[in-house]
């Protein structure tokens, strides 16, 4: 199990930006699993327990905003329309980074 999430994590890593997320989802439903119709709901339940984890993260001292991408990258891997929106906001956040180092 904890390979398989390895080995997820690093093939994110390799995606190029503004596709990883699409790049995942795509790779999550090529694999022919007759467990998916199962596994598909609960990743997205834990996704939104983890989600909501880092809204109480933010109403206290802890890493909410990144408990809260945690959990919207394991939805992301369900929901193409989620994966799409995380890519471009990498888009958006890298820029915006980019720039603040710059300026």
């Amino acid at each position: 199990m904890f390979q398989h999430i390895k080995n997820d994590w690093t093939a994110l890593q390799q995606s190029e930006p503004g596709h990883r997320f699409q790049d995942r989802y795509n790779r999550r439903h090529a694999e022919d699993s007759g467990l998916k119709k199962f596994w598909g709901p609960v990743i997205i339940g834990i996704g939104l327990l983890i989600i909501g984890v880092g809204i109480l993260l933010l109403v206290i001292p802890g890493p909410g905003w990144v408990t809260i991408t945690l959990g919207l990258a394991l939805i992301a891997g369900e929901s193409l329309m989620l994966a799409k929106i995380l890519d471009v906001l990498e888009l958006i956040i890298r820029k915006l980074i980019g720039k603040q180092r710059t300026g």
